[in-house]
């Protein structure tokens, strides 16, 4: 006879894998209970030593002020983050509203480029293709391989000096 105190055996979960269309857009590594996350493009950045770990450090900050200010002060029940009071936001979130209302006014004509890579987490390749235009490129089959940037390699040198030069602008 099979004891009262057995545990009910858990149904496992089927977790998707990032789509293709999302795959093209940003790199995903598996975390917890076999969910996907989205690596942030400033560490791929980093990764591939397109941007310095002072640069990493500046960005990074700038993407959780911007982050933490952008929050509505409105809250879900099931949202565990910083909330605001009754008669608004909490100090925390306005202190991130002022914090990077300050960055973005340091950085003047970088601000674009820097919240589209450090806070949007868009890639310098997606943010030249929005500012200048895309072209497709194919292999020597025929075969579809990207969208890439008109003038690909003169705008995508300029993007990625001016986002390391709007990271210099960055001061705690």
């Amino acid at each position: 006879m099979a004891s009262k105190n057995k545990r009910k055996r858990r149904p496992s979960v089927h977790v998707e894998a990032p789509t293709e269309e999302q795959l093209s857009r940003g790199e995903y590594r598996r975390a917890n209970h076999g969910h996907y996350r989205k690596i942030p493009v400033i560490d791929t950045m980093l990764a591939r030593d397109q941007i310095t770990p002072q640069e990493h450090v500046a960005l990074g900050y700038y993407r959780d002020m911007a982050s933490l200010a952008d929050k509505s002060p409105l809250k879900s029940c099931i949202d565990f983050s910083v909330k605001g009071g009754d008669i608004g936001p909490s100090a925390a979130i306005t202190s991130a509203i002022l914090e990077t209302a300050r960055i973005e006014r340091d950085l003047q004509s970088l601000r674009h480029i820097a919240r589209a890579v450090a806070v949007d987490d868009k890639s310098i390749t997606q943010w030249c293709i929005d500012q200048y235009g895309g072209r497709e490129r194919y292999d020597g089959k025929g075969n579809f391989i990207a969208l890439v940037p008109i003038g690909e390699s003169k705008h995508v040198a300029n993007a990625t000096m001016e986002l390391r030069m709007a990271a210099r602008r960055i001061v705690r």
